[in-house]
Formats: structure tokens, C-alpha cells, sequence
């Protein structure tokens, strides 16, 4: 039980304690007298310790104004009087997150880090950068961060450039991202939440640097702010030197951050958007979304019922309403999106491709559907097996790259935000199961029934956005663009267009001239002194059972044990390789021989934490597997599964099949869209190496694999029967590969897994010869392919030239480089030239000087470098950087102690703790590349002995790079810079 000292009685209010038992947390919530800041306090033992400062910050415009702020306070303090403290942190921190978010109603400054000497490090960092940014007094950075003009002379075009500009550019590329902005404005018009809390990129040019200071003097006080810490603290000493040094410099103002209440009488309301297309036959294609509010402070209990009816109407393989509607001809992929985090909370369903004119038969054959379920009933199976797959991912706790403590943190503030009393609403769930286990779950007025009606059928605030392709939609706004900024440049007095031209000079200098040796002294940093190596990096024991490779992985102290049933595919045919992909698409999707495969999900809900069928990829290995999660008392469930899936799975259902290929390319461009560095980067490797060609084939942001699913989809239904008959035979030999079996467990299980394995194993051993592909079948097989060869061009889809570029109906670019080196030169050093490419050479060149939102850079051990940009208004100039890279580093010249800070970084990869699950998968990816605990200390120890010799040895690694594989995903705007750079260019949407 925490409690305050003399010190902080002074200085803090008590508001109270609750203990969080699901997460094993006391929540302390306190005051501060002065200021009136909220102070919370997560007290539990985790060492990868968290703090963030929150500001409620409405918008009544969409300027962008609280996205550019997020930016720029963090480039330079009152004591941190440098360009850019945030990448000085990145570089020289071991954190384990940070980073800064901008939400509808809220800005959220979170870090993270395991060491405690770090820790106090980016706190004191973030803390100076909200309260005391340079930003107010620098309009150079706002210019930089948001946006400012471009002109070199008076005869040159007036043009517009900036980091949060070009990031929403891409975002209005998008049309996941369109989308969702839209539904914010159509259903919340006349509130906050109506504008777009990002920017709009026609809007964000109209934000002045005067009206951007002042809403960082209203909103960016501690009277508006949530401060959080989380983690095995002293708290005593962090709220004492929160007050010294910060709060006790503030009074308290009343900033009226204040979120307006929605309409609720807008039913149907219907509003059309648009989105670029550049190809001129699909525009009979749209979104259609059906939005929902209900508009009340949601339980626990709701959010649970809500997500459970989400995961088995919609989410789930066997979902009941995507299937029926998709079934129906209604779009190509059904999905939902949903935010509870609002002051009323939305709840969309989304039709993707759905023919334009069958818009209002979908909203029929929905309610038609809900109606259907409130009178008829839900299987009461499906409904318990959505309940046991919510509570094993509330049990399990995992979330990605977030540290945990940082998610419990943002799911506080959801409610935390509108002074809700119980601020720890939604991170309590034991008691609200307990009840939803307890009921009748056939009983048609249960609470599952009435969340249906009140979400649903009797909610009068509900509105529809229909989001149309438009071709050339992104040269029609770009002229609009142009036609302003000269209608602009034209209105400019001489002085004041010379003064434009001086500014921007101006700018180009200042982005170009590095902070002093001495001013960069001010960023706090560690020493290599104070690493904490770990102890072990790479765990796991082997055994050989009957030919099955076993891994084993007793690093998890939990009661959740997980499985990688794997088969090495490695050595198949192209063509067999697409059609595996095809396979692990369909996978629980179709139906098996005696089951159908919405009951075989719900078997795997109720008895497992979810199943995950996905191609495992590494450096000379490809794997299909099949991943379950499983409690002690469910292993034999799980070996019954995957006995289930190898040997009764059929592949028959045509118009299932046909209805899954579709799903699968559509949601595989949306992917190359939003992520198209990786597509990109993967595509320019793509020839050089193995892993890359494999993420290039199979990989849901893979080029080759979309283009695969775009042919496959316009031959499937007249070749259907030759398809699902070539699937068939080709499943069969994934039995005759070579399996092994990862396991991630306590050791007290070893036994019963064991046990269970053996049980499987003999059966496996017994039906094996009874699936080997006789020779007949494999003569079949192959007869198939050859005649699918005839109507599939496999050969298309990968890249053939060394230089290829993809024109996409996007606004930014994303530009990938790729070359080899020699492989025995691969060290941990390379590390840090990943550090210092990534937060040094490219960010200054490509971010700062170049507008583009990302950059990034990898090394690989078989030999292979690459370079990519994400969000990038640049395409020629952004290469010229890359081929730089050999002149930078023959020069390079940072200081000994920028070089430690730079390893520093760069050890953070190595050191920082893992999840349970991420540890599994570290663990199962050592043993496929062949990396031992002793490789992984022996990679540490070069990196944190690299000095400035070494960097430049390493320039010759560059010398060819201008000879490079590359790949480049580009708007329309840098076709005619590609056409001089690149061997072909390609539409993606031919």
C-alpha cells in the first residue's frame, strides 16, 4: 500500500487507491495542490517502468495544430537547447518505448525503459519538452515539423513542404484512412471530433505560427494535463522532483478543454467521399460504412459484451455476419473499426468493394441478419466461444510494442479523459465474466440480446459514409493545390515573396547546421558503463523425436503454453509456393470432412487462446505453421486441432474459396498502401536473398503476392475445379516434410506436453503413409500445375529488373534500395551503422531536409543492406542520398562520445526485456538461423567496442551501392523522375 511522505503531503492531494487484481496494480490517483494536475500512480513490481503526460486537446479545425505540436516540442527545451533532443534519445537511450501520440481529443508523451538511470533520463527530457519547448520561440521548426513554402527564386513555382504535411498526405492516400476521418465528421458533426485532429493537408497549410503558440499556451499547462507513472518506482522521490522542478513553476488556469456532446437524432445520414484510383474501370467499387454511437458512459461489462459480439458477428474465421454478407455479393472484405475511448463511442461496419449500387441492399440484408439473430437465437457455442477468446487475450496481456504498463496506461485514459470516476473501468474483467459465464447464454433476453437491439437496431444516432474511387483524385486536388499557391504567390508584394525566398534560405541552413560538441553535452545520456546485460539472450533445448525436431523453451513462467506445429516447405516448386499461400488463406475458413468450419472455430475458441496458420520466414528456411496458445488442461485439445487440420481439412466449397481470394487481395493492397517501405524494401532485396524473395511471395504486403491474388482472382471461378483439386494434392505432402514442434512452457508442463506429443506423434506416424502422395497422385499433382501454368503467369510476378518502379494511387512516395556485401564481414558493428544511418546520415537528409515522415535501414548476416523511406515527397533526390552513404562514411568525422551514444542506442535491440511471446519467438527464430547465445554476446561485445576506424573500414561496403537493386512505390507526381531512373514502371492497379 502506497502511501505519501511528509514532503509530498504538502505538495499532493489524495484521491484514492484501488487494487487492479486482473493486472496485479494499485492505482493511486492524486492531486496536485497547485496546479491541479492528475497524478496516477500503476504500483506493481514490472521493471520495464513507464511514464506519460497526457493534455486534453480539442480541436475546433482541421489544422493539425495538436499533431504539429506533438512534433515540434520535441526538437530542443529550455534545458535541452538542442535541434532535436527526441533523436538524440533514440540514439543514445536503451528504451524500450518512445515515441508521441496524437489522438481525437488527446496528446499522450509516453517512455519507457528498464533502466532506471534512463528512465529518469527521458522523463526529465519529455517533461522540459511539453512545458518549456524551443518550438515557441523558433518558427524555423514549426516550419519544419508542419509546413512552410518552397520557392528558390522569383520565377520558380511556389510549392509547400514539411513532415506532418507529407505524413498526412499519406494518410490521405489511404483509403482505410480517409475513410475513417470521414466517419468521425458525418457522425459527429457539430463537436470536436467532426474535424481532423491530424490535419488536412489543404487545411494544415492555412495554420499560422501565431495561432499554433496559442494552443500551446491554452492547452499545455499541468492544470490540463494526466501525468502517469507505472512501474517498481519510488514514488516519493518521482512526485518530489515532479513538483521541484515543474509543477511548483505553474498556477492553475481552468483551460476549458471542453468536448461538445454529440447529436443524437441523425439517423441514416449519408455522406459520399472519394478516394484516388488510377484505374479508370473499377469505379463501380466503393466503402460502404454503417456507423453506430451509443451514447452513454459505457460498463466493463458492455465493452466486454460489445467485444465479444464484434469477434463472433465479424472478427472471427467463422464470423456470422461478415461470412453472410460477403456471401451475399456484399464487397470483397468485411471489417469494423471502433473507438470507446471518445466521449461517445463509435462502432463501424465496413463493406470494402462493394458494387455502388447494391449499397442499400446492404443495409437491408444487415438489419435483415440482426433481426434474424435477436428472433432466432445465436448458437450458444459460438457465443461461449467468444467469451473464452476475449478472456485469454485479457489473461495473456500481450500488445505488441507496447510495453504493457503503457497499454494499461492509454486504457485508463479512455475514460480518465472526461473525469470519470472509475478511471480503471475497462481494465477490470473478472467479475463481468464470472457473470457472462454464469447466464443462459440461449436465452433470447440476455445481455448479449439487448446490446444487439440497443447497438443496433434501436439506435436512432447512426450515419452512413460511402467512400467512392475517383480517377486521377490526387492530380484534381494536386491541381487545386497549385492553383492556389500561385494564386497566393501572385497576391505576394515583391518584399514579401523576396522575404519568402530569404526564409526559406534561412530554413535550409538551419536544417543543415549541427548542434556544437557542447550543447549536445545537455542531453542526458548513459554511459556504456551502465548497461545491464542480460544473462541469457537465446534459450532453448532440442530433441529428435521420431524425426521431429522438438524446441523447447522454459523461459515462461506463466500458465499459457504455446505451439509452432511447423513443416519446412522450403524446397517446393514457385508454383506450389503461391499455392501454399492459397492454402494458408483458406486454412479454418473451409470446411473439414466431418465438421463444418464454423463449428471447428468455435472448438477452437472455447478450448484454446486462437489459433494463427502463417509462413514462418527465415534466412534459408520457409515454414508453414500453425501457432496455438493453450492452457495445461487443454494441450491433448491442441494436438487434436492440428491432427484435425492435417488430415480432414477439404478444399471443395467454390464459392467460399472464391469469396476467401478476393478477401485476401484486397485487404493485400490496403497493406502495400499503408506499409509500402516494407513493400518496397522486400521488393528491392527481393533478388538478392531468400527471406526477402519469400516476404515478397507470401507476406501480406508482398508485391509478388498481390499480383498473384489479382490474377489468381480473375481466373478462379472458371478454373475453380482445377484449383481446388491441385490445393488438395498439393496438402497432402505438407505431411511428408520435415516437422518441428516449438514449445514455450513452464517447466512443471514438460511432462504432459511430452506425453500428449507422443500420443500424436504415433498417430501422426500411422496416418503418414496413408497420405504420402502415391504416384499417381504425384504425377496428378504435377499435371495441374502444369495446365494452372498455362492460364497463371507465375513468372510476372516477381521483379526482373534491377531498378523496378511501381506507380500507386498514392500522394508520397516509397523509395527502397537493396545491395549486397561480403557476408564475413557481418559484425555487431553493423548495428550501430544501422543507428546511424536510421537517426543520423538518413534522418538529417531524408526527415528534416527531405519532408519525409520515415527512413530506415537494415542489416543483414547473409549479406545484404538496405535502405527505405517511408512517406517521402522525394524520389530522385532521396537515392542521390542513399549513393552518398560511401562519401559519409569515408568522412565520417562524429565525436567519440556521439560514437558511445550511437552504441548505446544500438545495444537497446540486445538488452531490453521481452514478453513471454516475443521471447518464444526469439528463441524459435535463433534456432532456424543457427544463432547460439554465444553468437548473440559475441555480436554485443563488437557493437560496443566499434570505434570511428571501424565505421569508415566500413565505407567500402557502399562503393557499388549506386549499382543497387531498387524499388520504388510512387505517386504520379515522380512518374517522370522515374522514367530516368528506373528499368520499368508498372501500375499495381493494372
Amino acid at each position: 500500500m502506497f502511501n505519501l511522505d511528509k514532503y509530498n503531503k504538502s505538495k499532493y492531494d489524495f484521491v484514492k487507491s484501488t487494487n487492479i487484481d486482473e493486472i496485479n496494480v494499485e492505482f493511486i490517483e492524486l492531486k496536485h495542490k497547485k496546479t491541479k494536475a492528475s497524478i496516477v500512480l500503476l504500483k506493481c513490481d514490472d521493471i520495464n517502468r513507464v511514464f506519460n503526460i497526457a493534455f486534453k486537446t480539442p480541436v475546433s479545425n482541421s489544422k493539425g495544430t495538436p499533431h504539429i505540436l506533438e512534433h515540434s516540442v520535441l526538437c530542443g527545451s529550455r534545458k535541452y537547447d538542442v535541434k532535436d533532443p527526441f533523436v538524440e534519445l533514440v540514439k543514445s537511450s536503451v528504451n524500450t518505448f518512445l515515441n508521441a501520440m496524437t489522438f481525437p481529443d488527446k496528446t499522450c508523451y509516453p517512455v519507457a525503459s528498464a533502466n532506471i538511470k534512463d528512465f529518469h533520463n527521458l522523463v526529465d527530457v519529455y517533461l522540459d519538452a511539453v512545458f518549456y519547448p524551443r518550438v515557441l520561440n523558433n518558427d524555423k521548426i514549426f516550419k519544419q515539423e508542419g509546413w512552410h513554402y518552397e520557392i528558390e527564386n522569383r520565377v520558380s513555382e511556389l510549392k509547400v513542404n514539411g513532415v506532418v504535411l507529407n505524413e498526412m498526405r499519406g494518410v490521405y492516400s489511404n483509403p482505410d484512412d480517409i475513410l475513417e476521418s470521414a466517419i468521425l465528421q458525418n457522425q459527429f458533426e457539430g463537436t470536436n471530433y467532426e474535424f481532423d485532429y491530424g490535419g488536412n493537408p489543404k487545411e494544415i497549410i492555412n495554420l499560422s505560427f501565431e495561432e499554433f503558440k496559442d494552443f500551446h499556451k491554452k492547452y499545455y499547462s499541468p492544470s490540463n494535463s494526466i501525468i502517469y507513472y507505472y512501474g517498481d518506482l519510488n514514488f516519493n522521490e518521482e512526485l518530489a522532483y515532479l513538483d521541484d522542478n515543474y509543477l511548483n513553476d505553474f498556477d492553475y488556469i481552468d483551460t476549458k478543454a471542453y468536448f461538445s456532446d454529440c447529436k443524437i437524432n441523425v439517423k441514416d445520414r449519408e455522406v459520399i467521399s472519394y478516394y484516388n484510383t488510377e484505374k479508370n474501370d473499377s469505379l463501380d467499387k466503393a466503402y460502404f460504412s454503417y456507423n453506430f454511437t451509443i451514447d452513454r458512459k459505457l460498463s466493463s461489462l458492455d465493452r466486454i459484451v460489445i467485444d465479444v459480439l464484434n469477434y463472433i458477428l465479424f472478427s472471427s474465421d467463422s464470423s456470422i455476419l461478415s461470412n453472410k454478407l460477403l456471401e451475399g455479393g456484399f464487397g470483397e472484405s468485411i471489417y469494423t473499426f471502433s473507438d470507446f475511448g471518445l466521449k461517445s463511442n463509435i462502432f463501424s461496419i465496413i463493406s470494402q468493394n462493394i458494387d455502388f449500387s447494391k449499397k442499400d441492399d446492404f443495409k437491408i440484408a444487415l438489419f435483415d441478419e440482426i433481426n434474424n439473430l435477436i428472433k432466432n437465437g445465436i448458437n450458444a457455442n459460438k457465443i461461449k466461444a467468444g467469451l473464452n477468446y476475449i478472456y485469454f487475450q485479457l489473461e495473456e496481456g500481450e500488445f505488441g510494442q507496447f510495453p504493457k504498463g503503457l497499454a494499461y496506461i492509454l486504457t485508463s485514459l479512455e475514460t480518465y479523459l472526461y473525469d470519470d470516476k472509475d478511471i480503471n473501468v475497462f481494465l477490470t474483467y473478472k467479475k463481468e465474466f464470472e457473470y457472462l459465464n454464469s447466464i443462459d447464454l440461449s436465452d433470447k433476453n440476455n445481455i448479449f440480446y439487448k446490446m444487439l437491439k440497443e447497438l443496433f437496431i434501436d439506435n436512432e444516432h447512426r450515419t452512413i459514409n460511402i467512400l467512392k474511387p475517383k480517377y486521377a483524385y490526387i492530380k484534381e486536388k494536386e491541381a487545386e493545390l497549385n492553383t492556389l499557391l500561385a494564386n497566393r504567390k501572385e497576391k505576394l508584394s515583391f518584399d514579401e515573396l523576396n522575404k519568402i525566398i530569404e526564409e526559406n534560405k534561412e530554413l535550409k541552413e538551419y536544417q543543415k547546421t549541427k548542434d556544437s560538441d557542447e550543447k549536445l553535452k545537455c542531453v542526458p545520456t548513459l554511459k556504456i558503463k551502465d548497461l545491464e546485460m542480460k544473462d541469457r539472450y537465446s534459450s532453448y533445448d532440442c530433441k529428435k523425436i521420431d524425426n521431429v525436431d522438438f524446441i523447447i523453451i522454459n523461459e515462461n513462467e506463466s500458465d499459457v503454453i504455446y505451439f509452432d506445429f511447423s513443416f519446412d516447405i522450403s524446397d517446393v516448386s514457385k508454383e506450389e509456393l503461391y499455392l501454399f499461400s492459397v492454402i494458408e488463406g483458406v486454412l479454418t475458413k473451409v470446411n473439414l470432412k466431418n465438421i463444418s468450419y464454423d463449428e471447428f472455430n468455435d472448438y477452437i475458441d472455447i478450448n484454446t487462446g486462437g489459433l494463427n496458420i502463417y509462413f514462418q520466414i527465415f534466412e534459408k528456411t520457409v515454414n508453414f505453421t500453425f501457432s496455438l496458445k493453450v492452457t495445461p488442461d487443454k494441450v491433448d485439445v491442441a494436438y487434436k486441432i492440428i491432427e484435425m487440420l492435417l488430415f480432414e481439412s477439404e478444399f471443395i466449397d467454390k464459392k467460399r474459396i472464391s469469396i476467401i481470394i478476393n478477401e485476401i487481395k484486397a485487404n493485400s493492397l490496403v497493406s502495400i498502401l499503408s506499409k509500402g517501405h516494407l513493400s518496397a524494401a522486400n521488393r528491392a532485396e527481393s533478388n538478392l536473398s531468400f527471406s526477402a524473395s519469400m516476404q515478397d511471395k507470401l507476406s501480406s504486403t508482398g508485391i509478388a503476392a498481390y499480383k498473384f491474388y489479382d490474377s489468381l482472382s480473375k481466373i478462379y471461378n472458371d478454373n475453380a475445379d482445377l484449383i481446388n483439386e491441385t490445393i488438395s494434392l498439393l496438402y497432402k505432402k505438407i505431411i511428408t516434410k520435415k516437422m518441428y514442434l516449438a514449445v514455450s512452457l513452464n517447466k512443471r508442463y514438460n511432462d504432459i506436453v511430452f506425453a500428449e506429443f507422443n500420443k500424436f506423434n504415433s498417430k501422426l506416424i500411422k496416418d503418414k503413409y496413408k497420405f504420402i502422395i502415391i504416384s499417381e497422385e504425384e504425377l496428378k499433382l504435377n499435371d495441374d500445375i502444369e495446365k494452372i501454368k498455362l492460364i497463371i503467369q507465375f513468372n510476372d510476378f516477381e521483379k526482373k529488373v534491377k531498378k523496378e518502379a511501381i506507380l500507386a494511387p498514392i500522394d508520397v512516395n516509397f523509395v527502397a534500395v537493396a545491395n549486397r556485401y561480403d557476408a564475413d564481414k557481418y559484425s555487431g558493428k553493423l548495428r550501430f551503422l544501422q543507428k546511424l544511418f536510421s537517426y543520423e546520415y538518413l534522418w538529417t537528409n531524408l526527415r528534416v531536409l527531405g519532408g519525409a515522415y520515415g527512413c530506415m535501414s537494415y542489416f543483414k548476416k547473409y549479406g545484404a543492406y538496405i535502405f527505405t523511406s517511408y512517406r517521402d515527397p522525394n524520389l530522385s533526390n532521396t537515392n542521390k542520398i542513399y549513393f552518398g552513404v560511401y562519401d559519409y562514411l569515408k568522412n565520417f568525422n562524429l565525436t567519440d562520445n556521439e560514437i558511445e551514444k550511437m552504441i548505446i542506442g544500438a545495444t537497446g535491440t540486445l538488452d531490453n526485456p521481452l514478453s513471454i511471446k516475443n521471447t518464444f519467438k526469439l528463441n524459435v527464430g535463433s534456432y532456424f538461423n543457427n544463432i547460439t547465445d554465444e553468437d548473440i554476446k559475441k555480436e554485443r561485445m563488437e557493437l560496443i567496442t566499434t570505434k570511428k576506424e571501424d565505421v569508415i573500414e566500413f565505407s567500402e561496403i557502399f562503393k557499388s551501392i549506386s549499382d543497387s537493386d531498387a524499388c520504388a512505390i510512387i505517386s504520379g507526381k515522380s512518374l517522370s523522375e522515374a522514367k530516368d531512373n528506373y528499368d520499368v514502371i508498372w501500375k499495381i492497379e493494372e
